[in-house]
């Protein structure tokens, strides 16, 4: 033992490793032969452990993140590993392994960027809300059919989790984040694809798409019909659930997809990002649906607030232009979207939702505070009412709806907003603006279906949330860390905040060399 103890200390002082000796007594602490420390060359191999994700943050996340967004887009929603229902998509089990890694990296303290990180508090917030719901649910007493789905609804908030806190604190550059968001963009064009040549019926993609290990939860979402008495239009879902979560979902892109766009630094770029982006503004219109056309309007009322007036001039030429060509190549499909806004006092599925109210407020008051379980509403027990506020309303009670409200969308876009104001730059300033679009779009939306339900648009809310992190800690200058920036003269998208005279006298302009 005295010759190990000195062989030890000698390789300690060439500085191979230091060990610190703890006594108990008289005698150190015992260890096994297999933990003991070898002797010779073999011992600087060690070193300290550290999540692989987050060790090369700049490669790994981005990767499992790619994944997910290819699992999530690619494949039909209705494909999930056998007898776990909606929760079985291959793209929550890769949420889930980023949670793992992201809490790994959080135990041991490595890997994780420091300072302050407001989408960990806004995730934290986020999950803590459901888990205490969940709780209460469990507390009132579940049947076992609710108690499965609130399960269910569990796992499928952790995946959600990991995807977000992995993009905020996983991304180590703004090129990778770049990289990512621009992946996003182009899967949302795939998408668009896939579902204009099932409304041109060309060819339904969708129905060749089988994995092996995969299986149908139900019967896949075909196309459908809007315009009534089998001489309307076809309405299509692509890849999604559902014909409102298809034109929602690329709502919520074409901010991004302009962004890129935008931004373009070569003339290949330039072409290929607006293709995507004139993917995915037509295929909006191919779901035929008043949520994806309220969303779109939102979505593009936020980004004309930031640009200066000769940008909105030329979106509303090159959008006047792109309504004339859409209707030439494809009449009556706009005229059809706009009698849904027309005749909604006349519409079965309005009425529906109005008729609805009652039962809701009934449901509602027998547990108004705190609900009946977060997760619990299933649509077998209960009815289908195509409003998440609802949904959340009867699971969460009026506590529950408003925290959600606040944590998942008030707080992302107000931590978006704050490096619109204060971004270093005229491109990180619009890219903050076209993330902090998605939060108040997806809050628009879940007023008008079951938004929660659906995996995409959860996927694309939750990825905005995380960029959201990622660009405030990569570029510092949110949350009044800088004081609000003034357009340089080059700056051709991004305004000058109207706010800037009242705090405390006028930003710092930057010249145009800058």
């Amino acid at each position: 033992m005295t010759l190990l103890r000195a062989g030890h200390a000698a390789i300690a002082r060439r500085g191979r490793y230091t060990t610190t000796r703890v006594r108990e007594g008289r005698f150190s602490r015992w260890e096994p032969a297999l933990l003991r420390l070898p002797k010779g060359p073999a011992t600087v191999l060690r070193s300290p452990w550290q999540p692989l994700v987050f060790r090369r943050r700049e490669l790994t996340a981005l990767a499992l993140l790619g994944v997910f967004l290819a699992l999530q887009f690619l494949i039909p929603a209705r494909l999930v590993i056998g007898g776990m229902g909606a929760v079985g998509r291959p793209a929550v089990a890769v949420g889930l392994l980023l949670l793992f890694l992201w809490l790994l990296a959080l135990l041991t303290r490595r890997g994780l960027p420091g300072g302050f990180q407001p989408v960990r508090w806004i995730i934290g917030g986020f999950v803590a809300l459901q888990f205490f719901f969940y709780a209460v649910g469990f507390d009132r007493g579940l049947p076992a059919i609710e108690a499965s789905q609130a399960d269910r609804w569990m796992i499928f908030v952790g995946s959600m989790a990991g995807i977000a806190l992995a993009t905020a604190d996983g991304i180590a550059t703004r090129r990778q984040l770049n990289r990512l968001l621009i992946l996003l963009v182009y899967l949302g064009a795939v998408m668009g694809i896939i579902g204009a040549l099932q409304f041109t019926e060309i060819i339904n993609i969708v129905e060749y798409i089988r994995i092996p290990g995969l299986q149908l939860q139900n019967t896949l979402v075909g196309v459908g019909e809007r315009g009534g008495g089998g001489a309307g239009f076809p309405r299509v879902a692509s890849t999604a659930s559902h014909f409102i979560e298809f034109g929602v979902v690329l709502a919520m892109l074409l901010p991004l997809a302009l962004h890129f766009a935008f931004f373009a630094a070569t003339t290949r770029q330039r072409t290929w990002r607006w293709l995507a982006a004139a993917l995915i503004a037509v295929g909006i219109p191919f779901s035929i649906s008043r949520s994806a056309t309220l969303a779109i309007g939102l979505a593009l009322i936020l980004m004309f607030a930031v640009w200066p007036w000769r940008q909105r001039y030329n979106g509303l030429i090159i959008g006047g232009f792109a309504v004339i060509g859409f209707s030439a190549v494809q009449p009556g499909v706009l005229g059809t979207i706009r009698g849904l806004f027309i005749h909604a006092g006349t519409d079965p599925s309005v009425q529906d939702r109005i008729a609805r109210t009652a039962y809701v407020m009934d449901l509602w008051s027998e547990r108004p505070w705190l609900g009946r379980g977060a997760g619990s509403y299933v649509l077998e027990r209960y009815t289908l009412l195509d409003n998440q506020l609802y949904v959340t309303l009867l699971e969460t009670g009026a506590i529950g709806l408003a925290g959600t409200i606040a944590v998942l969308f008030a707080a992302p876009y107000f931590a978006g907003r704050s490096l619109r104001l204060r971004g270093a730059d005229q491109e990180t300033r619009h890219l903050a603006q076209a993330l902090a679009c998605i939060p108040p779009v997806a809050l628009l939306s879940s007023g008008t279906f079951d938004s929660f339900y659906y995996g995409t648009f959860m996927s694309v809310l939750f990825i905005a949330v995380g960029a959201i992190g990622a660009l405030w800690r990569l570029d510092g200058g949110g949350g009044g860390r800088r004081p609000l920036q003034a357009a340089a003269p080059g700056d051709k998208f991004v305004a000058t905040p109207w706010m800037t005279d009242w705090k405390g006298g006028r930003a710092r302009r930057r010249t145009a060399d800058i």
